[in-house]
């Protein structure tokens, strides 16, 4: 499993994601310690998004096009 460090600056950042991720069939997660939540939940994003980085990890075969999709809020290509 592959962890990948994102950063949201504003709740427009928030909104602008869950759509993108709602785009693809794949799972997809945001995690901040040990909190995990679906990716694809406004709300649930919202939640724990705050001023701190969260980790994405995507579950399937699509990891390069969520990737591409969501490019603007990553840290690094690199996983964490």
């Amino acid at each position: 499993m592959q962890k990948y460090p994102i950063r949201f600056n504003s709740m427009e950042d928030v909104s602008t994601f869950v759509k993108l991720v709602n785009q693809f069939e794949c799972d997809i997660d945001l995690q901040r310690g040990s909190v995990i939540i679906d990716a694809k939940s406004f709300l649930g994003v919202m939640t724990i998004s705050g001023n701190t980085d969260l980790e994405m990890v995507i579950h399937g075969n699509q990891q390069e096009e969520v990737l591409t999709a969501v490019e603007q809020f990553l840290l690094s290509r690199r996983t964490a």
